[in-house]
Formats: structure tokens, sequence, C-alpha cells
């Protein structure tokens, strides 16, 4: 049975690289990364792999920043490809091999965007640390609702807001200015369930209140904890990062400049 890097060895040629083994378990993969502009950029990248998973990273600090939350490179350099929990990018045959590769390509090339434009161009990318399995639920409650509540929320234009009302907190969706719903926080419960559902019961003439329509009062309270966990969570990685600098290449990246 053929290794991962094998794998992907026998594959790269058709994304423009040529891998050179190191040893049974590691290699070189010069990969050549065609821009939309016409601009090439090549990339010299140590890949290691581990049973069916493959680290990547540049083999010398030559395109990228060594660390970049931001960026998603971990602190030891390798690339941050994919969320474990949401499926992982093992290479065990040619079309995963081809996947893993795709999805090498696709990163490369967001990062000369990311360079240009000096934040991550992607707003459907994982979160940081702990708070990507927040944002896994937070998805999955909201594909259970109306189709352009899943769609905001993958572009980034969902944006949670805290208020207590007699000292009740309330966690609310907004979808720019638009306030969508809230939440009673310690019940877990949408305020006014006799509103029409979100889904508007899939264009029935009349739609069925909230309360009423399958598990989306559920789903919807759902949405709003997991983005207050999400929001929570990414504020502790942040945290955890104290005493690590920024590489400068992103403008609001949380950590100091470096001295």
């Amino acid at each position: 049975m053929s290794s991962a890097v094998n794998l992907i060895e026998r594959e790269a040629p058709d994304f423009g690289g040529t891998y050179t083994s190191i040893n049974g378990s590691s290699g070189i993969l010069d990969l050549l990364i065609l821009l939309v502009d016409g601009r090439h950029i090549k990339y010299r990248l140590l890949l290691e792999q581990v049973e069916k998973q493959v680290s990547v990273r540049e083999e010398s600090r030559e395109h990228l920043p060594a660390f970049c939350p931001e960026r998603h490179i971990n602190y030891d350099g390798t690339f941050c490809l994919y969320y474990p929990a949401a499926g992982k990018l093992e290479v065990d045959d040619a079309p995963s091999a081809i996947a893993w590769l795709e999805t090498l390509y696709k990163y490369l090339k967001l990062q000369d965007r990311a360079k240009r434009q000096r934040k991550w161009p992607d707003a459907g990318s994982w979160a940081h640390g702990g708070a990507a399995l927040h944002q896994l639920r937070a998805l999955e409650a909201a594909s259970a609702l109306k189709h352009d509540i899943a769609n905001a929320l993958k572009q980034g234009h969902i944006i949670l807001k805290r208020r207590k009302s007699k000292g009740r907190p309330i966690l609310e969706i907004w979808i720019e200015n638009n306030r969508i719903f809230g939440v009673w926080e310690r019940h877990k419960r949408v305020i006014n369930q006799s509103r029409r559902c979100f889904c508007l019961s899939n264009g029935s003439r009349r739609p069925k209140k909230l309360r009423r329509c399958n598990d989306h009062a559920q789903q919807a309270a759902e949405l709003a904890l997991a983005m207050r966990d999400w929001e929570d969570e990414e504020q502790r990685f942040w945290d955890g990062m104290k005493g690590k600098s920024c590489c400068g290449s992103c403008d609001n990246c949380p950590l100091p400049l470096e001295s």
C-alpha cells in the first residue's frame, strides 16, 4: 500500500509540483502557484507524514511569516489547512491526495491575497483553536433555518449582540443592521416563539409559528449560544497568545508587533 507522501508525489505534477523524498515519511514539494494576475510564486515546502495525515510548511521562511494566526500559520510554521472535527484531510488513495493538493493550492493562493489585502480574504475559514468547534455548531444550527441565515453566517455577516432586559441577559442575532431574533440566555429559549418561523415553512401560504415548526426554535437558540461560545473561545485563544508577537502582515491582528 502506498504511503500518503507517495500518493501526493504521484499527483503533484498535475498541480505544477515535484516531490523529492527525504525518507519514507517526509520530503520536499516544489510547487508553482499560478495567480489570477498571471504571476507565479514558487514554494519549497516540507511535507511530513504521520499515518494518513500530512503536515506542510515552508522549508525556509521565504514567502510567508513564520507564525501568523490571522493567516492560519501555526506556531511551529505548519499550515492550518482544515479543522479535524469537520473532516480530516487524510491521504490514503488518489482522490484524497488530489483533495489534499487542491486544498494546499487554494490555501497558498489565499496567502497571496492576504499579503496584499492585509487580512485573510476567506470569510468562511475556520476560527482559531477551540473556537472552531463552536463555529461548526453555529453552521449546523444555521443550516436548519432560513437559507439566508446560513449564507449570512458563511459570509461573516451575522453579528451577535449582548444586552440585558431587567437584569436578564439576552443574546441577539443581527444580519448587518437587521435584528433577526433574540434569545433568553439563561433559559436558552428564543424570545417571542409565536412569530413566523424563519424557514417560512418552505413557502407555505400560512407559515408555521416558530414554536410549532420542527426543531427550529431550538436551532435558533443553539445558533445564538454557539456564536456566544465562539466569541468567548476566540478571546481565550488570543489570551493564550500573550507573549507572542505579530509578524506585521495583517492590520487587525490582536498581537503586539515584533520589537
